[in-house]
């Protein structure tokens, strides 16, 4: 009589569990990275819609929205451009909106989270010092907008409080 071999050895159930535990590892990692594109593809068309609207104001009134104080009354002056106000950020960043009294020039920006060259935007150092700007988050830093890209930009002016890439539309006072 031979004795019929019925189920798995150990041996094999491990090895079919690793593969699982591989490729549910390589899943995640790479969901994660897709989940932080779109949350920066987010922030880019947020920034822009809301340059667009202020772009609108200004031509109704021939001046960007004056220091606004918070972003809640930033949100209601361009309820007319933007149905449903002001955006926020979709992840922990903020966006920023500055203008300069002096020059009628402002500038929008947010924090992204990857680190990269971006085109057809704003780069480099501002003149905009954060007490110029108005944050979605409510917060009131200290220091000057910095719209660099590759790591070293920041909105909220601390040192060393760069997450990524800093996407900046609008205009750089001199």
């Amino acid at each position: 009589m031979s004795k019929s071999r019925q189920g798995f050895t150990l041996i094999e159930l491990l090895v079919v569990i690793a593969i699982i535990g591989l490729l549910s590892t390589l899943a995640v990692v790479s969901l994660n990275g897709a989940r932080q594109k779109a949350r920066d593809a987010r922030r880019m068309a947020d920034v822009k819609s809301l340059q667009s609207a202020v772009e609108l104001y200004i031509g109704d009134n021939e001046t960007p929205i004056a220091d606004p104080g918070t972003w809640a009354l930033l949100s209601s002056g361009l309820l007319t451009y933007l149905p449903g106000g002001a955006p926020v950020d979709p992840g922990s960043n903020e966006y920023a909106y500055c203008v300069d009294a002096n020059t009628d020039k402002y500038l929008v920006a947010a924090e992204l989270e990857s680190i990269d060259a971006l085109a057809s935007e704003i780069d480099g150092a501002t003149n905009y010092l954060v007490g110029e700007c108005v944050y979605s988050k409510g917060s009131t830093p200290a220091g000057a907008v910095n719209c660099d890209d590759a790591g070293a930009g920041n909105i909220n002016g601390a040192a060393g409080s760069a997450e990524g890439s800093v996407f900046c539309m609008g205009g750089i006072t001199s």
